[in-house]
């Protein structure tokens, strides 16, 4: 697995396939980002039922593979097998926790997307 890091969290030559050099575009699709990690995180749990879990840590994938979010949807696509009677519940535990830091690592960077879009924003010269 990749090191769970801000500065790779997102692979933004991956995101202007898609939203080329519209800020306002990546900014709604960050916002869709935050949303959906928002709600699913809140039922991703090692306790959950298999098709719970699985419909939670797909959906999260798909969220992290619009984003660039690699390390993410990787992550989510591990914990995808982790259904059935074999599995143990402190490999979902751990499972949680990775996701959770890289949901982390990729709100933190979309958060310096945004400053720095809200700073160039403020040194461009004022009309006359």
């Amino acid at each position: 697995m990749a090191q769970i890091s801000p500065d790779t969290a997102i692979n933004f030559s991956h995101l202007r396939q898609y939203v080329g050099e519209d800020a306002a575009l990546t900014a709604e699709v960050f916002g869709m980002f935050k949303h959906q990690t928002e709600m699913w995180s809140k039922m991703l749990r090692a306790d959950a039922d298999d098709e719970t879990w699985g419909s939670v840590v797909h959906s999260l994938k798909g969220s992290a593979r619009a984003v660039g979010a690699s390390g993410l949807a990787d992550a989510c696509e591990q914990a995808e097998g982790l259904t059935g009677s074999d599995v143990s519940k402190t490999a979902r535990t751990v499972a949680v926790q990775d996701i959770a830091n890289w949901i982390e690592a990729v709100n933190f960077r979309i958060a310096r997307w945004e400053y720095r879009q809200t700073m160039s924003g403020l040194r461009k010269p004022l009309a006359k």
